[in-house]
């Protein structure tokens, strides 16, 4: 496809399109450069962690200015939010602090998914883990097959050894899988 300018002579038109413009092998390529975000250096958690302590951890955007590596506000304050504040337990999850974790979305009138409430009331978890947790056992059947009761045949009086797996619904509770 050549773009037509103009001319100043009226009897015909020349074509923009030079040869260093056009693509190289005659189709149109689209090139995406995404830039990765800087993973962080030990001498930057160790910046950070003296300069939280300096300024607090509520004044990230002048943690953020006299860091030696420009970072954020944001990038800042979910540094040590998620990674290096002591209050942060890095440990993996037990079968006990899932059903700890269950009990607590699944609770009424309380639960839901309110994390940063459900975060507190598991100690040494962040938020963002918790809800990270949840998402990868919350539809999982073995929670599944441990919260559904065992389906009884009106006729013959017995389960039949088998089960109904119900999953969560947003808007009506419980639904058939």
């Amino acid at each position: 496809m050549a773009m037509m300018e103009p001319s100043s002579s009226s009897s015909s038109s020349a074509s923009a399109v030079t040869p260093s413009s056009a693509p190289p092998s005659g189709r149109c390529c689209v090139v995406l450069r995404i830039k990765l975000l800087a993973a962080w250096t030990p001498e930057e958690d160790a910046a950070l962690e003296r300069l939280a302590v300096e300024n607090g951890s509520r004044h990230w955007r002048r943690v953020a200015a006299q860091m030696p590596r420009k970072r954020s506000p944001v990038q800042c304050r979910d540094r040590w939010r998620d990674h290096l504040a002591r209050d942060v337990f890095h440990r993996p999850y037990t079968a006990a602090d899932d059903d700890e974790l269950t009990r607590l979305v699944l609770r009424p009138g309380g639960g839901g998914d309110r994390w940063k409430d459900i975060s507190r009331a598991v100690h040494g978890r962040s938020s963002r883990s918790v809800k990270r947790r949840w998402m990868e056992i919350g539809t999982s059947d073995e929670l599944l097959r441990k919260l559904a009761p065992p389906v009884i045949d009106a006729v013959s009086g017995h389960g039949g050894g088998r089960r109904r797996l119900m999953r969560p619904n947003q808007a009506f509770g419980w639904r058939r899988c």
